[in-house]
């Protein structure tokens, strides 16, 4: 494909010195030639190394990452993943060549063919000349040349490299460090490390095209604007994640936000991780956490009273209830965990109170200070105690019902 297309470009060019020479400017017409003839080779010798590049990525450094992987579809995927910087602690190299070092030379080749073509006839004077005559030059807009632009291009590569390495290598640490790969903090990285590295960039792109410095103002303005915004969410889950460290949150404590109640697992400057009942990891930000007002099941002892709503038919002895179902239930609750602590306060009886005179029943609601981990499963098994016991003693527990008068 290559090959078809460098013999088009040598057409064009054999084309162009011919009508060159035909209208009389045959030294215009020999530089030409001269001309491609070098940068023919500077082309040929660019893919040269990038035959070589790609050789090395195949034979070695795909094998040194992922082994002897041989299936097709094994290769494309991990290569997907280097080209993504999954392993740019291995590729830091490879990339440098891949994505920086070659294509300058591709940008400085041009450059250096012609001038290499103008010293054949001892025009290396003219050849500078050229180099730096401004194309565009409005007096306290903006100065263009050809070398300057080339300049643009070869610093273009430069902070593409530094804006992926930062970034990769940033990933690559966190998630080394981190059990926990937080998208949304990953994206407000990305972005904070995007923002400074380009921001850079166009900042000295307009140095070097000598813009005023009323137009630099302005543009380091709205980079401070653009990172102060990115920099918004980071700043106020660090300060937030501050507060939590300080003794508001242990790790081991059981919070509730936003209805997901869990186990805190790990506390970082950005979000807090948490473990619920049924074994599902949840990581809140930390400004999240205060937004919501998260509360602490845990903070100033280990249980959280347990309201368990029950109804019984209108004519029953409410005393009579009560004393049964505190019997009942109290056995439950003096049983103990694996590691010998209580699953209820053992200070604070079981109690049963009158809560409200119901459409269909006697309202009431058992009462009792259990473990916040055991909730889930002690608040089951003292509503069967209470379904059993009551269905013992022959104590309706009625449902809603309706009487339908038909009139004639």
């Amino acid at each position: 494909m290559l090959d078809k297309v460098y013999t088009h470009v040598t057409t064009i060019a054999v084309l162009f010195s011919c009508i060159a020479a035909w209208i009389g400017y045959t030294l215009l017409s020999v530089q030409v030639m001269i001309w491609w003839t070098f940068q023919l080779a500077a082309i040929m010798t660019i893919t040269f190394i990038y035959d070589m590049i790609n050789k090395y990525e195949s034979h070695y450094l795909l094998k040194q990452i992922g082994g002897h992987e041989t299936d097709m579809a094994g290769q494309k995927a991990l290569m997907k993943q280097v080209k993504k910087g999954e392993y740019i602690d291995k590729t830091w190299l490879y990339d440098l060549f891949y994505r920086t070092i070659v294509p300058i030379l591709a940008v400085l080749s041009v450059l250096v063919s012609i001038y290499w073509a103008a010293e054949i006839f001892e025009m290396t004077s003219l050849c500078q000349k050229i180099f730096t005559r401004d194309i565009v030059n409005k007096t306290g807009l903006v100065r263009i040349s050809l070398f300057l632009v080339c300049m643009a291009a070869t610093l273009f590569f430069i902070f593409r490299y530094i804006n992926y390495a930062l970034r990769s290598f940033y990933l690559h640490y966190r998630k080394q460090l981190s059990v926990n790969n937080d998208a949304v903090n990953k994206t407000l990285a990305r972005n904070i490390i995007g923002i400074l590295c380009w921001g850079l960039y166009i900042i000295i792109i307009l140095v070097i095209f000598q813009v005023p410095s009323e137009g630099i103002s302005i543009v380091s303005a709205g980079l401070a604007t653009g990172l102060g915004f990115a920099m918004q969410s980071i700043l106020e889950n660090f300060f937030y994640g501050i507060s939590l460290m300080s003794g508001r949150i242990h790790v081991g404590d059981y919070i509730e936000c936003d209805g997901i109640a869990g186990k805190v697992e790990s506390i970082t400057y950005q979000s807090t991780q948490i473990t619920t009942a049924d074994g599902s990891v949840i990581a809140f930000l930390n400004s999240a956490l205060f937004r919501k007002n998260f509360k602490n099941m845990t903070r100033n002892h280990r249980y959280e009273l347990i309201k368990i709503p029950i109804g019984v038919a209108y004519g029953t002895d409410v005393e009579q209830v009560r004393k049964m179902l505190v019997e009942a239930i109290t056995p439950v609750c003096q049983e103990k965990t694996a590691d010998g602590q209580p699953l209820t306060d053992t200070s604070i009886p079981v109690s049963v109170a009158f809560s409200d005179f119901g459409s269909s029943s006697i309202d009431l609601k058992v009462c009792v200070w259990m473990l916040v981990e055991q909730k889930l499963i002690l608040t089951s098994r003292i509503k069967e105690t209470i379904y059993n016991t009551l269905n013992k003693n022959n104590i309706d527990i009625p449902f809603p019902q309706r009487d339908v008068h038909i009139k004639q």
